[in-house]
C-alpha cells in the first residue's frame, strides 16, 4: 500500500527535472547580470545630452534643431553656411554612438566650459561647448575627426 502525496511535497509534484534547474539558474544569474550592468553604466548627463542632440542635428544638417540649443544672441549666428560645414565634417563618420565627456580643468569648470569625445562608427571627434547659466550653447567648436 502506497502513502499518499502531501500537498506541496515534492512527491505530489513529480522529480525535478535537471534541465529545469539549470534553466532556472540561468535566468537568475541573466537577471542579476542585468541589475549590475544596469547600477555601474554610464548614464548620460545633462551635458553629455545637449552634445549628443546638437551633434545629431549637426550631422543631420538640421538649422533649427541647432538654433534650439543656443542662447538668444548666439542663435542667430548659427548660419545654413555654418551648419552645413560642420554636416559635411560629421556625415561622412556614420552613425554616433555616444558622446562622454571629458574631464577639462578647474579654469573651464568655472567658465562653464565642457569637452567631450563624440564617438562614431567611422571616428571620434573631440567638441568643446560652452554654456551659459541656462545650459543654452554659448560657444561651440571641434577638432577634425580622428579615423578609428
Amino acid at each position: 500500500m502506497s502513502t499518499p502525496a502531501i500537498a506541496g511535497s515534492t512527491a505530489a509534484r513529480g522529480p525535478v527535472n535537471k534541465t529545469t534547474r539549470w534553466l532556472l539558474i540561468a535566468v537568475v544569474l541573466i537577471i542579476v547580470f542585468g541589475l549590475v550592468r544596469g547600477l555601474f553604466a554610464h548614464h548620460e548627463n545633462t551635458y553629455e545630452r545637449i552634445a549628443r542632440e546638437m551633434t545629431i542635428d549637426l550631422q543631420n544638417n538640421d538649422l533649427a534643431g541647432v538654433q534650439s540649443f543656443q542662447n538668444a544672441e548666439t542663435a542667430t549666428l548659427v548660419t545654413h553656411a555654418v551648419v552645413g560645414r560642420d554636416a559635411d565634417a560629421f556625415a561622412p563618420l556614420g552613425k554616433l554612438q555616444r558622446v562622454l565627456e571629458t574631464p577639462g580643468t578647474p579654469e573651464e569648470a568655472t567658465r562653464r566650459v565642457h569637452e567631450f569625445d563624440a564617438s562614431f562608427d567611422k571616428g571620434v571627434v573631440h567638441e568643446t561647448i560652452r554654456f551659459d547659466p541656462d545650459n543654452k550653447v554659448v560657444g561651440f567648436k571641434y577638432d577634425l575627426p580622428q579615423s578609428k
